[in-house]
């Protein structure tokens, strides 16, 4: 049965990191992994933003993400550059939840580095927070910087996982929802003209729905594999930041990145 590991903190975790890494196990899950009285203040001020400086689209988000600006160098380097105000101003006073995650993922990889990913003298986007809101959903997609971040230099990573930390679950909806289904090259026929793939490819493959996830909760996941957000029914919104890890196997090196 293809169930996700639920482990009680981050530590050195090699054989679960191989399953997840080889799809033997669809996601890890870190229970209270960000302090919910953070959560709470963190939403609140997400919440309360400056409305223009939200980026639209199926999702609103703060922050740029890099599969947006794909063929975009300039632009993207030069938003993340600008966002950093903004999570600043987010996280001041309370624990910054993505060097959090930093730390926790070098006492997973022991011996490894980890950084913010930097290409020459810029800075790539440190993570981007998501608000779902009623009605909005995620389709079936991959992530895959090999493929698709080609421009850039995380494009030369051996792994890829991707951290999605949950700041404020919806009421109702708003589930991820992994396929064991690793993307190929041939799928791309499948793929919609604006984004995600078509659901007939995942209709017959084995299924795991990350379950009872509250805020705090952190989720591991390696993205190759299809994966989906159902439908937020509720009207509270689901707040997430996510963020990617690339592993560099013999430089024993791991830099994130939005």
């Amino acid at each position: 049965m293809w169930k996700p590991q639920i482990v009680g903190h981050l530590s050195a975790e090699e054989i679960i990191l191989e399953r997840l890494i080889s799809g033997k196990i669809p996601m890890i899950i870190i229970h209270g992994f960000y302090d919910k009285k953070s959560c709470q203040t963190a939403a609140e001020r997400i919440k309360n933003h400056d409305q223009s400086q939200f980026q639209d689209g199926e999702l609103r988000h703060i922050g740029p993400f890099l599969m947006a600006h794909a063929t975009d160098k300039e632009r993207y380097f030069k938003d993340s550059m600008e966002c950093k105000i903004t999570y600043e101003e987010i996280f001041y006073g309370i624990t910054n939840p993505v060097l959090q995650i930093y730390e926790a993922v070098a006492r997973m990889f022991p011996g490894h580095s980890v950084s913010l990913a930097r290409e020459f003298q810029y800075d790539y986007s440190p993570a981007v927070i998501r608000i779902h809101e009623k009605g909005r959903s995620v389709p079936v997609h991959k992530d895959n910087v090999k493929y698709e971040g080609r421009e850039y230099a995380v494009s030369n990573i051996d792994h890829q996982l991707s951290c999605v930390l949950h700041l404020q679950e919806s009421e109702s909806g708003g589930d991820l929802v992994l396929y064991n289904r690793a993307w190929k090259k041939g799928d791309e026929q499948f793929r919609n003209i604006d984004f995600g793939y078509s659901q007939n490819l995942t209709e017959s493959s084995q299924s795991c729905r990350a379950p009872n996830l509250g805020a705090g909760d952190l989720v591991i996941i390696n993205p190759m594999y299809y994966h989906e957000v159902t439908r937020v029914t509720g009207d509270v919104p689901r707040i997430t930041l996510g963020m990617f890890l690339g592993i560099y196997s013999q430089k024993r090196k791991i830099v994130a990145w939005a």
